[in-house]
Order: C-alpha cells, then sequence, then structure tokens
C-alpha cells in the first residue's frame, strides 16, 4: 500500500519564525508531541518536537532525569523555557529530517520509523509537506487488511 492512501493528510506544521510559547501551545491544543517545520512554499526545513526543546535548552536535562535532583532541574527547565519562550522555532529544530516520499509503502516507512525511533514521519512530495505517518496508522492498516482477508 502506498503511504499517499493511509498517511494524515490534516496535518499541523509551523514555520520557523513560529515562537516557542506559541509552538507549546499548538502542540497541547493538538496532542502533539511534534510537528513539521516548513517555509512559506510548503517545503520541509525542519522537525521540532518536545524531546528537541528540552534537550536544546537544557541539555543535559535526560540523562538527570534519573537521579535524585530531579526537582532542581525541572525548576530550571521551567526557567529556562520561560527565557526563551519568545525565541523562533528555527534555533530549536532539527534540520536533518526523516523524510518519506508519498509513492513509498508501509514496510519502508515502518523501517524508518522503528529505526530512527521516531514517532511523526513527515511524507513529501517533490519536496512538499503533504501528509504524515505514524506507526499507529501503519498498524491500523495491517489490522484492517489482515480483517478483510479472513
Amino acid at each position: 500500500m502506498k503511504i499517499k492512501d493511509l498517511m494524515l493528510r490534516d496535518i499541523t506544521s509551523v514555520m520557523p519564525d513560529c515562537k516557542l510559547v506559541d509552538l507549546i501551545k499548538i502542540l497541547s491544543r493538538h496532542k502533539i508531541t511534534g510537528v513539521p517545520v516548513v517555509n512559506k512554499n510548503q517545503e520541509m526545513v525542519g522537525f521540532i518536537s518536545q524531546h528537541d526543546l528540552i534537550k536544546a535548552i537544557l541539555p543535559n536535562y535526560l540523562e538527570i532525569i534519573d537521579s535524585c535532583s530531579i526537582f532542581s532541574e525541572f525548576i530550571q527547565l521551567s526557567k529556562k523555557l520561560k527565557e526563551c519562550a519568545q525565541h523562533k522555532v528555527e534555533e530549536f529544530m532539527n534540520k536533518k529530517v526523516i523524510t518519506i516520499d508519498d509513492e513509498d509503502n508501509e514496510v519502508r516507512a515502518a523501517e524508518l520509523l522503528i529505526r530512527n525511533k521516531i514517532q511523526r514521519l513527515p511524507v513529501v512530495k517533490q519536496n512538499k509537506l503533504v501528509g504524515i505517518v505514524t506507526l499507529t496508522d501503519i498498524c491500523r492498516i495491517l489490522l484492517e487488511t489482515e480483517d478483510s482477508s479472513s
């Protein structure tokens, strides 16, 4: 099955000049963990996730999470987030984005998602963002396909 037949087409994305405070509101409102970053031509220029943001603002936060000082690190993260609230997404986004072409298949998408340990895989057509696919989307299609063949 081609990715274009199973991808989510109604996607949320942001521009590189989106402020972090607005990004957090968007992620929260849509209950998602990350979004593609596109230019005015809808071309992929990056991807920003909660993990990218935390890692950029407080690089050792994820390493310290198991330590006894989690409370003080959490306070530090909160403080730094407030300091960076007006900064632009382009300062924190991942510019090396893993994407998939809309003509590829679900096996390739599953491989990219699993191998790269990512949650959301942007779908592109001629370098323009046209959708998003997740492992959940692929599992849903596999179950539907199995149900129809039984």
